[in-house]
């Protein structure tokens, strides 16, 4: 349980290394994104309408500690620009590496392979563990009803809900009484991460999916199980397609990975 929901953030905020230097960011019509180095973070980049700045305007060369912060922002473009900042520090290929992530798949840069892609896809990933289990997905992420729905008693929860889907509050009863529950890494963005958390409880096992996941290993002291999030190989490409405004072209500029709690 997350007495206080500030708490989850806050160590993934305190984790990022000070020493980091923002050297790049932008943010799209769909995805934002953050460079540090050879070290590149995403999410989806939230424009819903809220209060003003929370946080000094971002510049080239802060801390990337300072940009992470703009996370707990309740301007929702500040905390996707945050969320972003956080994938940059933690969403690296060596960092995913040492949590036992891309096993023995080899990383390229350039233009990926879409079978490899696939491979390390939480719903693929997922398939034959949730077959007839009853399902929630937090977030109506593209043919999700025809990857798992039909293997599954599949509920989708969204906060703009399509024909069949449950609105987002519905989840405060929906979540407790599910076998598996994958929650959109938007959620850590718009605050919503650690109530879904807490309603999920034990019974549920919890994935954090999506570009927008953090790969953080504290999220797994959090309740969370496993974390299937997006590393980026290719600043170029991934530049590329966000500022195209190509929504899946940043799939051509890294790997889907999917990691389990290691305890």
């Amino acid at each position: 349980m997350i007495n206080d929901p500030w708490r989850l953030y806050d160590a993934l905020i305190e984790g990022v290394d000070p020493s980091w230097k923002v050297d790049y960011y932008s943010q799209g019509v769909t995805w934002c994104e953050v460079f540090s180095g050879d070290n590149s973070g995403v999410a989806m980049c939230i424009h819903e309408r809220g209060p003003g700045p929370e946080f000094p305007d971002p510049v080239e060369g802060m801390s990337l500690r300072d940009m992470a912060a703009m996370v707990k922002s309740w301007n929702y473009l500040e905390a996707s620009l945050g969320t972003a900042a956080l994938n940059c520090y933690y969403n690296t290929v060596e960092k995913v590496n040492a949590l036992g992530g891309f096993r023995d798949l080899e990383i390229s840069t350039g233009a990926i392979d879409l079978e490899k892609r696939k491979q390390l896809n939480a719903f693929i990933a997922f398939q034959d563990e949730i077959a007839g289990k009853k399902v929630a997905v937090v977030g109506h992420f593209p043919h999700i009803e025809r990857k798992i729905g039909g293997i599954s008693d599949l509920i989708i929860i969204e906060r703009r809900p399509k024909k069949g889907d449950y609105p987002d509050p519905s989840s405060e009863y929906i979540l407790r009484e599910q076998d598996y529950a994958f929650i959109t890494g938007s959620t850590l963005t718009n605050k919503t991460l650690p109530r879904l958390l807490e309603v999920a409880g034990d019974r549920c096992k919890v994935s954090l999916v999506g570009p927008s996941a953090c790969m953080a290993p504290v999220l797994f002291e959090m309740g969370l199980h496993n974390i299937s999030g997006y590393c980026a190989t290719d600043q170029k490409l991934l530049d590329q397609a966000i500022r195209r405004g190509d929504v899946m072209a940043i799939y051509d500029a890294g790997y889907m990975v999917s990691i389990d709690r290691p305890f």
